[in-house]
């Protein structure tokens, strides 16, 4: 009984591999023909997992930034923000919405500086750049005992 089962298994096997043969062949020339297309209107090219790898000899070589003139932007009657340098217009007391948190951050932690006033005149503040990772909370700590004493 059990060859029997085997046989009958393997007949209907071969029949189902028989019919979707062509159909199966059909569609990986399709997927491929897919592809090329794909890459040559310039569509990112599947790669798998993890970096690509480098290519041998070369080499990421930057030629230092030169000073660029900012132009601020302030459109419909806005100011400017109040950072020297920062080209966009100001939306809360006087800075741009990045500057602001920046500002509500000094503020909160003690350590906004002199020029950082607020209502602040469009360009007359110059920016500060705040220590990140183990400086960053060193300094916070330190203004901390600052504010305790």
């Amino acid at each position: 009984m059990a060859s029997f089962d085997k046989l009958f298994s393997d007949l209907v096997a071969q029949e189902v591999n028989a019919q979707l043969a062509p159909i199966l062949s059909q569609l990986q020339q399709q997927s491929e023909v897919i592809a090329r297309l794909g890459s040559a209107f310039g569509a990112p090219v599947r790669r798998g997992p993890g970096r690509p790898p480098k290519a041998l000899g070369a080499v990421k070589v930057s030629a230092p930034k030169a000073a660029k003139a900012v132009k601020v932007r302030s459109s419909g009657g806005q100011r400017g923000c109040a950072v020297i340098g920062c080209p966009r217009p100001a939306r809360a007391k006087g800075y741009c919405a990045a500057h602001y948190q920046k500002y509500r951050n000094l503020e909160k932690t003690g350590r906004l500086p002199s020029d950082w006033t607020p209502d602040a005149a469009p360009q007359s503040a110059n920016d500060v750049v705040l220590p990140r990772g183990r400086a960053g909370a060193k300094a916070l700590a330190e203004a901390k005992k600052g504010k305790k004493k």
